[in-house]
């Protein structure tokens, strides 16, 4: 179970870097090669991405008040729907006490 959640979390931060690298691409420092001197600025980059965004309130940290800020968002968000209402049964016909009528179709 473990190694799965590894696994899923290298996954998930090869996904980062590449989403917040995507537009400069990883040739950082423009030499016309990927190699490891291009990994810290592509890092950095990524680092500071993450920060931006989640820095809810826009007052330059991330914060247990940026943290607040999202739980209440998402607790808005993922609360319990309604359920369904049951869909009323058809009537039923009223007894008379006459004899229903016949149509023949030709």
């Amino acid at each position: 179970m473990e190694i799965l959640f590894v696994g899923l979390l290298a996954i998930a931060v090869l996904a980062g870097i590449w989403y917040f690298n995507r537009s400069k691409g990883f040739d950082a420092n423009n030499d016309g090669k990927v190699d490891l001197n291009d990994v810290k600025p592509v890092v950095e980059n990524t680092v500071e991405a993450v920060k931006q965004a989640a820095d809810v309130n826009k007052d330059g940290k991330v914060d247990a008040v940026d943290v607040k800020e999202v739980a209440a968002k998402v607790t808005k968000k993922v609360s319990k729907p309604k359920a369904p209402a049951k869909p009323k049964a058809p009537a039923k016909p009223k007894a008379t006490g006459k004899k229903p009528k016949m149509t023949v179709v030709k």
